[in-house]
């Protein structure tokens, strides 16, 4: 008996010591794969070195700064942060004491920012890399000084967290289980790390595959960015082990990068109204180099994680060629139209160009300023339209935009930029905001009703042209209301009909205004102004954190006045973008037709694609040529194939209320009724084609 007691117990401490060699090797694999990451931050150490003092601090260092957005102790980390990673390159040890004088400052003056973000997940993430890249190196480090290192960075709780937010907290607890080989707090790190790759209703993923944070607010870049390159960081870090992410979570990641956020992207530029009060950031569209606040990975370096995970992923592969510049910004982009109905947003893309539309209602949040930031996006939300074909054309430009002239938005034109009234948001309005879409074409609507203007707005939406109306424009108050068509960088020559104009030009009923190969043709008659020239402002003006020195720059700025309280004014335009000038004269604008623009109902047919979109506000019917459309309930309708016997009908609920709409499509004699179903649920507000 003793010996089998013996046999079973070295058995035993065999398998106990196996699975604790097991559990070392993932260990060392997962910290090697994050060192790997951090190899290409290698800089230059000279320029700090020599001015680093005898207690491991620098001069030009404020320690006692508790600034909430540029916090300057952070650098004191990411100066030690180079050393170590200088140390794995060179194997050199000349860099030793300087680590360890260093690390042994910062824990003397614990510096704070009155920003939870960097004390509880910056300056420990920071903390995490230094350690894990020290462990790598093999360096000699006192034992409790690595301790007492660990402790500090034993801040914020994921679990009190949603998306982005406790993503970036669970990467330090993984950290930290690495640096300490914790078996049972890597486990917990990893499923709080991939916890927000799921689909719900609060923050982070929805259902129709958009991000939202801070509330429900539209955040596709942004919180969406630091989202994918963090859970793609810990995805390629883990994989091959036992923490591995799931093929279910795998493809849901997979999914938003591809169907969503790489859409928002032309070229190497991102949409500006997707990035939410990062908007005033300097470079922050330019997604060749920028990156959240935190990261040091660059585009190409997170989406080479999100290539490693899903290598047959064509789309990943296409964009990376496109951000890098290596193909042109339409390089495999398909035809894609997209409403989002948890998030208020329409992504529109062709290989020649993109536009997209934001929007806000009840339902969710406007895009919001905070911690300085953001100061004049007021109504960012209000029917911004991005038109993009090289991808620069904002670049940028936000400081010295006019924000009450943001492109597409209907408003009044006020003396000076208006502030900001609500910081981190505020819910939108109206709860008549949607779209249809059968994937290729669609249209979207929003019912506005902000800072005293009233609008019913509509984009409708084909393969070389957008139209564009406007209804039931109305204001109490005394500034005149504007709807602007475009606010860009002026490129080349801006040209009415066959004259280019420079300067401020009042124009009345022009035919076609064209430039940086986009024709805006006016639909209606309206008073049109255009601005060629140079407008100034500066970052400081529109974000506190940076600099107030002028930026000058010229400027396309195309708007229609709708005169001091407007009653019932309307608009409609069509923009056809890449088009050359040549080719603006005499484009077949007479293919789209504008069937109805009022308070009720807003229609446009094109004859080309022999298709209608309609936008009814209330149960009613309207007739396009011979066909009659009857619906009992507000809604939006897409309908195809007009003049064949079975036309396609695509249909959506703006209000997210019914369950149930009755269609009916007369053409002469001959009738046809439709019950549609909608869907329900987590899914009000989805189109559905009729049965």
């Amino acid at each position: 008996m003793k010996r089998i007691f013996i046999l079973s117990s070295f058995v035993f401490l065999v398998q106990l010591l196996s699975g604790r060699a097991v559990a070392q090797d993932e260990f060392d694999k997962i910290r090697k794969n994050i060192i790997a990451g951090l190899a290409g931050q290698a800089k230059d150490v000279s320029g700090f070195k020599d001015r680093q003092l005898a207690d491991g601090s620098w001069n030009d260092i404020n320690y006692k700064d508790e600034a909430i957005t540029a916090w300057k102790p952070i650098a004191h980390l990411q100066r030690i942060k180079t050393y170590c990673v200088a140390i794995n390159r060179t194997k050199s040890t000349d860099l030793n004491n300087h680590i360890i004088a260093g690390l042994r400052y910062w824990l003397s003056v614990s510096p704070k920012s009155k920003n939870w973000w960097h004390n509880e997940i910056a300056a420990p993430q920071e903390m995490g890399e230094i350690l894990l890249l020290v462990d790598e190196a093999g360096m000699i480090f006192p034992r409790s000084l690595k301790d007492s290192l660990v402790g500090i960075m034993k801040k914020g709780d994921p679990y009190k967290q949603a998306g982005a937010n406790k993503l970036d907290i669970a990467i330090h607890y993984l950290y930290r289980a690495c640096a300490t080989k914790d078996g049972g707090l890597m486990k917990a790190a990893v499923e709080q790390a991939f916890q927000p790759i799921s689909i719900g209703e609060k923050e982070g993923i929805q259902y129709d595959y958009s991000f939202l944070q801070h509330g429900r607010q539209l955040q596709l870049s942004s919180y969406g960015l630091v989202f994918l390159m963090g859970e793609y960081r810990v995805a390629a870090w883990v994989m091959g082990s036992r923490f591995a992410l799931s093929s279910e979570k795998l493809n849901i990641l997979q999914t938003y990068l591809t169907q969503t956020y790489l859409r928002t992207i032309r070229g190497e530029y991102s949409d500006f109204s997707v990035e939410g009060r990062g908007i005033s950031r300097p470079g922050v569209l330019h997604k060749k180099s920028s990156v959240p606040d935190g990261y040091t990975d660059n585009t190409n370096t997170w989406l080479a994680y999100a290539k490693k995970l899903s290598p047959a992923n064509t789309a990943i592969t296409n964009a990376m060629a496109r951000i890098q510049g290596a193909q042109a910004p339409g390089f495999g982009v398909n035809p894609c139209h997209q409403y989002f109905y948890k998030g208020d947003y329409t992504l529109h893309l062709r290989e020649a160009y993109s536009f997209n539309v934001r929007t806000v209602s009840s339902r969710t949040i406007r895009t919001e300023a905070g911690n300085g930031e953001n100061l004049f996006g007021k109504f960012l939300p209000d029917g911004a339209t991005d038109i993009q074909r090289t991808g620069s054309e904002y670049y940028n430009i936000m400081p010295v935009w006019e924000w009450d002239k943001i492109p597409g938005i209907t408003c009044r034109d006020f003396a000076t930029d208006q502030p900001t009234t609500a910081q981190w948001g505020e819910p939108g309005s109206t709860a008549f905001v949607g779209g249809v879409s059968d994937g290729k074409y669609g249209c979207t609507v929003y019912d506005m009703n902000y800072n005293d203007v009233t609008a019913k707005k509509a984009w409708f939406f084909f393969d070389k042209e957008v139209v564009c109306l406007g209804a039931g424009i109305n204001c109490t108050a005394g500034e005149h209301v504007t709807t602007t068509l475009n606010q860009c960088w002026l490129q080349g020559k801006a040209v009415v009909d066959d004259n280019p104009v420079h300067g401020i030009s009042r124009l009345t009923n022009p035919f076609c205004i064209w430039h940086d190969s986009i024709g805006y043709y006016l639909l209606q008659k309206n008073n049109v102004v255009l601005s060629v020239g140079e407008q100034n402002g500066s970052w400081k003006k529109i974000n506190q954190t940076y600099s107030p020195e002028e930026v000058l720059g010229n400027v396309f700025k195309l708007f229609i006045d709708h005169g001091s309280k407007p009653n019932d004014a309307g608009y409609a335009y069509c923009v056809v973008p890449s088009i050359s000038l040549q080719e603006a004269h005499s484009y077949p604008v007479n293919d789209i037709e504008v069937v109805a623009n009022n308070s009720s109902v807003q229609a446009v047919a094109n004859s080309a694609l022999q298709m209608v979109q309609v936008c009814f506000y209330t149960r009613g019917s309207f007739s396009y040529h011979q066909l009659k459309i009857t619906v009992d309930k507000p809604c939006l309708l897409l309908i195809k194939k007009i003049n064949g016997q079975q036309p396609e009908l695509w249909v959506a609920d703006p209000l997210q209320l019914e369950t149930v709409v009755a269609i009916t499509l007369q053409a002469g004699a001959k009738r046809m009724v439709k019950t549609v179903q909608l869907p329900g649920d987590k899914y009000k507000g989805r189109s559905v084609r009729a049965q």
